[in-house]
């Protein structure tokens, strides 16, 4: 399996992950009336660390939550509205891999929340993209595998 991107696709991606960066960022690419769209979301995985450091040990540096405008998007895929492609997020001074907290934030009771959608981790050091890497999840292994990432130029 594989998970193919446009490069103008995947320069958004990387674009946000080195704006973002010394934190985490995150988001969605979808699919709507026949267009693939990047929709960045806040991370506002700093802020529910400062209100409850208890209950978000992390901050956006190594974690990250998405903010209140993923609600819609989410919705609009329930709905049929549009089709989530992927979930992305960056890993800062880390190498791009799939960690026991993406496993978490990806699951619901040791199910997927969105087994369709791809889940891309891009690397970041010292604010340049160093690589990235897709995820899928894999209803035979119980877990998110990854598949290769193909980045081509627009037909």
């Amino acid at each position: 399996m594989r998970f193919d991107v446009s490069q103008p696709v995947f320069d958004l991606i990387a674009a946000h992950a080195v704006e973002t960066f010394p934190d985490e960022c995150c988001g969605f690419v979808v699919e709507r009336n026949g267009f693939v769209h990047v929709e960045r979301i806040t991370n506002v995985q700093n802020r529910k660390h400062a209100e409850d450091p208890e209950r978000f040990p992390r901050t956006a540096a190594t974690a990250y939550s998405m903010g209140p405008e993923a609600a819609p998007h989410l919705v609009d895929h329930e709905r049929g509205r549009l089709r989530l492609l992927a979930i992305y997020h960056s890993h800062p001074q880390h190498e791009a891999y799939f960690s026991a907290e993406d496993r978490k934030q990806a699951t619901v009771w040791d199910e997927p929340s969105y087994p369709d959608a791809t889940q891309i981790v891009v690397s970041v050091f010292d604010g340049m993209v160093k690589g990235a890497k897709a995820f899928h999840w894999s209803e035979e292994q119980r877990e998110f595998v990854e598949v290769e990432l193909r980045v081509a130029e627009p037909t």
